[in-house]
């Protein structure tokens, strides 16, 4: 396997054991591969509004089927610490608190759909869940969000947000901001993507 390549704010591929087809030896294959299983999830998702209920259940079934034709471990929750997210024991918790969280949004209309999108979204990257994947997945769970509220959704540009790239740079950049408390900067490069 050739996943040699450091993308600064990417999970590391150290461990490829999980990886279902045998063919793949490069993160660029990898990347087409994964992206045409994804695309499936979007257009099941983002094609027809269905009743949204986000809980860990839906969670993990939304990166199953957008990751379970690449990875054994789509769907499930990671069991190790990695060099980003929080300490594995506690994701349960977190993501019990995120779903809480938006039902109480929802509920009292704190805070707008596309306030409570970035946030969701913020959210489940920090947690970083799953093994890989979840910045695509944090994403899509956004797009739905917004989708099945009648917003707009930003046009996310896939392959600068996997590979290095400026717009990358300033993708990463923002998700820190926000980690810190300050959730302008997404709030504004997400806004920019609604607009393309």
């Amino acid at each position: 396997m050739l996943f040699t390549e450091d993308i600064p704010g990417a999970t590391p591929i150290d461990d490829v054991s999980g990886l279902i087809p045998t063919h793949i030896s490069t993160r660029s294959e990898l990347n087409e591969w994964e992206t045409a299983n994804i695309l499936k999830a979007v257009k099941y998702h983002l094609s027809e509004k269905r009743k949204l209920t986000i809980n860990i259940q839906w969670l993990k079934k939304l990166h199953k089927e957008m990751f379970g034709e690449s990875w054994k471990w789509a769907g499930k929750f990671r069991q190790r610490n990695l060099s980003l997210g929080i300490d594995w024991h506690n994701i349960n918790d977190q993501i019990k608190a995120l779903v809480d969280d938006i039902a109480y949004w929802r509920k009292n209309n704190s805070l707008s759909i596309f306030e409570q999108s970035i946030r969701i979204h913020h959210r489940l990257v920090k947690i970083h869940p799953f093994e890989n994947g979840n910045g695509r997945h944090a994403r899509l769970v956004s797009d739905i969000y917004l989708y099945n509220n009648n917003e707009s959704r930003p046009i996310w540009p896939s392959d600068e947000l996997i590979e290095k790239s400026n717009i990358r740079d300033k993708y990463i950049s923002a998700l820190k901001d926000a980690d810190s408390g300050n959730y302008s900067t997404l709030k504004h490069f997400t806004a920019e993507l609604m607009k393309r």
